[in-house]
């Protein structure tokens, strides 16, 4: 299957310093992709980059960068793209709407820009989409300002005016941060049931790989600006190849069990910083010589792919 969205060789520095290291990825259509690592990793930036919404002291770069079938490395492009052809679901909802317009302003005025409709036809698709993401007096939330609202009200709002140009892909970046964790999980619910019936495709962003396991068709595991493991999320489960998404995986299931996760010692290296050849090498359990003075091979097995000189397998494919 075509990507929808594909990058290759990404690469963004701030005031001289790296942010994301070559980063490669894919979006098909029809899928929710999810992006994982810590803080510090990448993953807001990668978006970012995506819809050309960096800092303006950033520069990036690109090996190569689609968005269905079509070039879209110049900035105008994804300029263009965004909110058309694809939607953002950002971090902490109430501070992303306008707190002195009343919600239903703020869909009508994104329906108009984007689709061209009249006030009447704006308002009453505004309920529509207020519908769509399962609230149940949409009326209520259409008049009411975002301080009104609770954290998980705003975040379907938000959702809503994600959807409100009829996107391809919609990007949704840490959409949970700081809601409560029974809210959490019925917002992740109905971002997958959302985006499936708008036929779009989705990236989801999150530092925890425990919240993609019912939501995700395929993870992306970054580490210090990089995808270092891309799988499917069964195969990320079961058996994942790259050290640290073992252990990202280990700490996920001992949260869902009740237990107490082990914590991976040291910290992600910060922009500047010198990397050893594998930058995680210093942090890994399984780390040995080569690891520091050698650029990790790319290795598969059964479709998922890392970057590591010592897999978590021995069955693996050097590429």
């Amino acid at each position: 299957m075509s990507a929808l969205l594909e990058l290759h060789g990404l690469e963004v520095e701030i005031e001289g310093l790296p942010i994301l290291r070559g980063v490669d990825l894919e979006v098909r259509p029809g899928e929710i992709l999810g992006v994982v690592g810590e803080t510090g990793a990448g993953k807001s930036m990668t978006a970012r980059s995506i819809l050309d919404l960096l800092p303006a002291k950033a520069t990036l770069s690109f090996e190569e960068c689609t968005f269905g079938g079509e070039d879209f490395i110049p900035a105008r492009a994804r300029q263009l793209a965004r909110g058309h052809r694809i939607g953002f679901v950002p971090q902490r909802p109430r501070g992303s709407l306008n707190p002195v317009f009343r919600v239903g302003k703020q869909i009508v005025d994104t329906l108009r820009r984007l689709r061209g409709m009249t006030r009447k036809q704006a308002r009453d698709e505004a309920l529509n989409l207020l519908r769509s993401v399962r609230i149940t007096d949409p009326e209520r939330v259409y008049r009411s300002y975002p301080h009104e609202l609770s954290g998980g009200m705003c975040q379907r709002v938000c959702i809503a005016i994600a959807l409100a140009g009829e996107p391809e892909l919609i990007i949704a970046d840490e959409p949970t941060t700081g809601l409560d964790v029974t809210i959490q999980a019925e917002i992740l619910k109905l971002l997958g049931e959302v985006i499936a019936e708008h036929n779009a495709a989705g990236m989801l962003i999150t530092h925890d790989l425990g919240v993609v396991a019912d939501v995700c068709d395929r993870v992306a595991v970054m580490y210090a600006g990089r995808v270092i493991n891309l799988g499917t999320t069964v195969e990320i489960y079961r058996e994942a190849l790259h050290p640290y998404a073992n252990q990202l995986v280990s700490i996920a299931s001992s949260l869902d069990s009740g237990g107490t996760p082990q914590e991976i010692p040291g910290r992600v290296p910060n922009p500047g910083d010198e990397l050893a050849a594998c930058a995680f090498a210093p942090r890994c359990f399984r780390a040995e010589d080569d690891c520091f003075q050698q650029e990790p091979p790319l290795v598969q097995i059964e479709g998922q792919m890392a970057f590591c000189h010592h897999p978590l397998t021995s069955e693996v494919v050097s590429v």
